[in-house]
């Protein structure tokens, strides 16, 4: 069987990159998880406009933390690295109050 579908899928990255990746979602998800008033300072509208792009990006980086490669283009494109530091980072800075 030939196809899209058939194209070894490796993990991108070096482990030390997929290491960083995981450990930086991880503590701000276990942060968040177990100290939810950590942004209790923060306005609402930089939390709520903020965060989902934080998680979104949270969850890219355990993605490539933990080594999925997806096969797929539109996949690809979507959980790919650097597109998941871009929304982490963006996400925190909005956060911040830089945004």
């Amino acid at each position: 069987m030939t196809g899209a579908t058939d194209v070894e899928a490796r993990p991108t990255g070096r482990p030390w990159t997929r290491a960083l990746s995981l450990m930086a979602a991880g503590g701000v998800s276990l942060l968040l998880l177990l100290y939810p008033y950590a942004l209790h300072g923060v306005p609402n509208g930089r939390v709520h406009a903020g965060l989902p792009l934080l998680m979104l990006g949270a969850a890219g980086l355990f993605a490539h933390g933990l080594g999925f490669a997806a096969r797929t283009g539109p996949a690809r494109l979507v959980l790919h690295p650097a597109l998941a530091w871009l929304l982490f980072g963006a996400g925190a800075a909005v956060i911040a109050g830089g945004g």
